[in-house]
């Protein structure tokens, strides 16, 4: 892909985005209502199932359905089997989901990415015909640097100072909604070049998994609205950086990264208008 503006850039841009975000959100959590999920998990199991099962099964079966080519496969593939999108926990909440549940889900999704990702890699070579890899420890790095060690830091704030923590938490949150504006920006003048070569299939494919994971997050997130509203968020989006780490590793053609960006833009499109209704209904 030709940047315009830096990867590299536009990585370091991400991490701060996200890391801001992140510990923003730790200042907000009360551990002992995510306590509660833990000790009655049946929720959280189900919530675990919708993000980490069923939304790998729905995309990865999209992309044969569609027939894309194998390296639109890839792109769509590492996108539906990287979960914890760690600007997914930030709408839920701020939209309406469950305060205690969606940190709960968001942490345990990110912890069992760890193994899940390489099991899911194994089961795409296998479908697809490839011969990627990934590396568990440097998805356990990604996981811990960008979504564990802020929140935590953002809850010790909290309990340190219950005031002035929520104070910082705020000023958190409202750079990363700046720097979230950058990172976009930034993206969308690269993809003068990937709208050219994008093709369309992928992102039905993208669509088409993004509207499942929604209703699956409904039907399996039980008889209260907003852990529904959690889990289907919770599911829809997915880690574009999980996806890119094991893109580069793999050395995949540019075109995988096209489709990588082109799903996660399809997916944000979709939620938020999900979002619209959700608060609007």
């Amino acid at each position: 892909m030709i940047a315009i503006i830096p990867l590299w850039l536009v990585n370091v841009l991400s991490f701060i985005t996200v890391f801001s975000v992140m510990a923003a959100i730790g200042t907000t959590i009360t551990p002992s209502a995510s306590l509660r999920h833990l000790l009655s998990p049946s929720l959280l199991i189900r919530g675990l199932i919708s993000v980490l099962v069923i939304v790998p099964i729905i995309g990865i079966a999209t992309t044969i359905a569609l027939r894309l080519t194998t390296a639109e496969q890839v792109g769509v593939t590492l996108m539906v089997i990287a979960p914890g999108a760690p600007l997914a926990l930030r709408r839920a909440l701020y939209s309406g989901g469950d305060a205690g549940f969606a940190p709960t889900l968001q942490v345990a999704v990110a912890i069992l990415a760890v193994p899940a990702l390489p099991l899911w890699v194994a089961i795409g070579n296998w479908l697809v015909g490839t011969h990627g890899f990934v590396d568990a420890t440097a998805v356990a790095r990604q996981v811990l640097l960008a979504q564990l060690l802020p929140l935590v830091l953002g809850a010790v704030v909290k309990r340190a100072a219950p005031v002035s923590g929520v104070r910082i938490g705020t000023v958190f949150g409202r750079a990363g909604a700046i720097l979230l504006i950058m990172v976009l920006i930034s993206l969308v003048v690269n993809l003068h070049y990937s709208i050219l070569v994008a093709h369309f299939r992928p992102i039905i494919s993208a669509a088409i998994t993004t509207f499942a994971a929604i209703t699956a997050g409904h039907l399996l997130g039980g008889p209260l609205p907003e852990i529904r509203h959690a889990v289907a968020i919770g599911g829809a989006m997915r880690n574009v950086g999980l996806a890119l780490l094991v893109a580069t590793t793999n050395q995949t053609p540019p075109v995988v990264d096209v489709v990588i960006i082109s799903y996660a833009i399809t997916a944000i499109v979709i939620v938020s208008g999900y979002i619209f209704w959700w608060t609007k209904a």
